[in-house]
């Protein structure tokens, strides 16, 4: 219990307490002098007070022992004026009753603190209690939130992989569909093709027999019939070609449905038809120029007229063995009526001809005057290289060269030299420059080419005839060369040169054919070809068709430097594929993504090789870190097909041909993964905005 000890403050407090309470004081002091009334019975208070001295004290000692409450007071000599003394003779002591009420105080504040204390242990025990109960509740609680949060991880986990089982039979899905699909577009191309090969035949019968019969027709006086039969023939065989040219092009691009099967079902019931009712009606021309040469039109007097058209021919009910005769005169005035149609019958006749040559034997008699000579060489050619891409390949390389041969002379004129080489510096200087660092250089580097190829800038192109043909061939080749050397050691660089290409591909037509040629013959891979090796071809012939260069001393450039050169190439070509037009140019993208789209699939088309196998997945990486985002953005659905056939079907191939732990391999497969794991392809480096300039 603690102490407390009473200062004056309180002292001076509880004196005005009692001054307060006198009247109550008074009350008890008249109480107790009656009860002594009888015991005392002279003045004991005032001035006449007889009361001795010792009585006074005797009295005093008396009533101090009745208020003492049974506390023992040290004796104190006590001060006159701090006694009170009663007209009944009984004194007080002031300070007595102050100790006396001081201790009462004290008791009854100590028995207030034992009892707040004691009800301070109380709360503290209840407080207590209630903090166990908190704990322990808190406890359950935070083990209550664990397990939730444990079922809650174990719940999302189980979703995730439900999740991705979801997905992994969706894609599975997908591909099945889309095999299913593939696999439906090659039956149906299969048929197409046989009908195809049908309709070729029939149409190469068609020709044949209409050259068979022109020559005889020379000397019969029938032979104006001829020539308007072949006339109607010409334009309804050429509806049908092209018809059979739509649904070849429907072919190419993979949009070939069952109706088109229908529709080449037709085509050749239509030529069949055309074709049995064209020999019934030569034959019958035959007969008519038989009868004719024999005089036989001299007995016989029937006025019967020649057929004058087609609608004629198809409505005629006689056989093939009924003569139809006609009399001298009404021949010669045939002649003279159609004499202006002769010579127009004989010119379409002869088009027809030399025009409708089947797409097959262009493709192969191309193969035989540039690549192979044998039909062994053809069969291997064809089972690595596909006919319509080594079309494009072959004519390409062609133009290329007939279009330098146009100014050979030019090239090969003293007086021209210096004029040629101011046109090179022209072309050089700002190819060069080529940067993407901000629009206003980009666009002062396209102009300078722009108005160079224009003729309206120094050197004046135009001042020779085959001055602006000679910039076109330069520009296209450095600008190639530029994926070569720059682009293949800083890919970021591709972008700003795309974007000059791009917009003078689209002021120049034929630029873009020259730098096509140019990319094809320096890389085949952009077309994309894989030439095998032939059989007695020569390593040098071999590597240089695939692209290799060779030293003054016949060393072969190395491997890695080879792939790393072919590298700049295709990402240089694929950057023009996904770049845009300037601002305010309404023209598409002379070369746009479709072209990236084609070439993807194409490789899927070719069965991977060991040779190769680097090369490819090096070209593949590129494409796809170039184009992939741009690719994803415009066929989101088509595109993630393509890239899980190219995970788990085509890429598992190459692998099983390829070498062991092959870096382009490797990293080709890494960026598959990631790639189908985020469900995205992020936009290349160095991609400029778009409305940059």
């Amino acid at each position: 219990m603690p102490h407390f000890v009473s200062t004056k403050d309180e002292i001076v407090q509880n004196m005005e307490d009692i001054a307060s309470d006198f009247a109550c004081l008074k009350i008890s002091a008249l109480q107790k002098a009656s009860r002594i009334s009888g015991e005392v019975d002279k003045i004991t208070i005032g001035p006449d007070s007889i009361v001795n001295e010792s009585e006074s004290e005797r009295s005093e000692n008396i009533e101090n022992e009745r208020n003492s409450c049974n506390i023992t007071v040290p004796q104190k000599s006590v001060c006159p004026q701090h006694k009170i003394y009663m007209q009944s003779g009984i004194t007080f002591s002031v300070k007595k009753i102050l100790l006396e009420s001081e201790y009462q105080r004290k008791e009854e504040v100590q028995k207030k603190i034992a009892c707040h204390w004691q009800h301070m242990k109380e709360n503290g025990k209840v407080i207590q209690k209630r903090m166990a109960m908190s704990r322990s509740h808190m406890a359950k609680e935070r083990e209550r939130k664990s397990k939730e949060n444990y079922a809650y991880i174990l719940a999302e986990e189980r979703m995730a992989e439900q999740e991705e089982i979801r997905k992994r039979h969706e894609r599975q899905k997908e591909v099945e569909e889309y095999r299913k699909e593939m696999k439906e577009k090659e039956e149906l191309t299969k048929e197409i093709m046989i009908l195809r090969n049908i309709y070729n035949q029939k149409n190469n019968d068609f020709k044949k027999y209409a050259m068979e019969h022109c020559n005889c027709m020379e000397h019969c006086k029938d032979k104006n019939s001829f020539a308007i039969i072949l006339s109607s023939y010409d334009t309804k065989l050429e509806e049908l070609h092209l018809q059979l040219k739509f649904i070849d092009e429907k072919i190419k691009v993979g949009e070939i449905i069952p109706t088109d099967l229908n529709i080449m079902v037709k085509l050749v019931q239509q030529i069949d038809e055309m074709l049995s009712i064209f020999k019934s009606e030569i034959d019958k021309i035959n007969v008519r120029c038989e009868v004719n040469s024999t005089g036989a039109e001299n007995t016989v007097h029937s006025h019967t007229t020649p057929l004058s058209d087609s609608q004629q021919a198809f409505s005629n009910s006689q056989t093939v063995h009924e003569p139809v005769i006609s009399e001298q005169t009404s021949t010669d005035n045939e002649v003279q009526k159609y004499e202006d149609e002769e010579k127009r019958g004989n010119v379409q006749t002869e088009n027809m001809i030399s025009t409708n040559i089947s797409q097959e034997t262009s493709l192969i008699v191309n193969v035989e005057r540039n690549v192979s000579t044998t039909e062994s060489d053809k069969d291997h050619l064809y089972k690595y290289v596909d006919k319509e891409l080594l079309e494009i390949y072959v004519n390409n390389k062609k133009f290329l060269e007939n279009y330098v041969k146009i100014f050979d002379e030019f090239l090969q004129s003293p007086n021209m030299k210096k004029f040629r080489f101011e046109c090179q510096k022209a072309i050089n200087i700002p190819v060069n420059a080529i940067s993407g660092i901000s629009q206003q250089h980009l666009t002062d580097k396209y102009e300078r080419l722009h108005i160079l190829l224009m003729g309206k800038s120094w050197p004046n192109v135009n001042e020779h005839p085959y001055g602006a043909d000679f910039c076109k061939n330069i520009l296209a080749k450095k600008l190639v060369n530029q994926g070569e050397t720059l682009v293949s050691s800083k890919p970021k660089m591709a972008f700003p040169i795309a974007a000059i290409i791009v917009a003078l591909w689209s002021d120049h037509s034929d630029f873009g054919d020259l730098l096509l040629s140019h990319f094809y013959n320096v890389c085949p891979f952009t077309v994309p070809i894989f030439m095998p090796r032939m059989v007695g071809q020569s390593d040098d012939d071999y590597y240089k068709l695939m692209g290799y260069k060779y030293a003054e001393d016949g060393t072969i450039e190395k491997h890695d430097k080879f792939l790393k050169r072919m590298s700049g190439l295709m990402r240089l070509y694929a950057s023009i594929t996904i770049t845009t037009q300037r601002k305010g140019i309404a023209k598409t993208n002379p070369h746009g993504l479709q072209n990236a789209w084609r070439w993807l699939a194409a490789i899927l088309n070719f069965e991977p090789r060991k040779e190769i196998s680097d090369l490819c997945a090096t070209f593949l990486l590129d494409m796809l870190e170039v184009a992939g985002n741009t690719l994803w953005i415009a066929y989101p659905k088509q595109f993630h097909k393509l890239l899980i056939l190219l995970s788990e079907e085509y890429y598992p191939r190459m692998k099983n041909v390829g070498s062991i732990g092959s870096g382009p391999l490797v990293r080709l497969e890494e960026f598959l993964r990631n790639s189908l794991a985020k469900g995205s392809i992020s936009p290349p480096d160095g991609q400029l905005p778009p409305n940059f300039w």
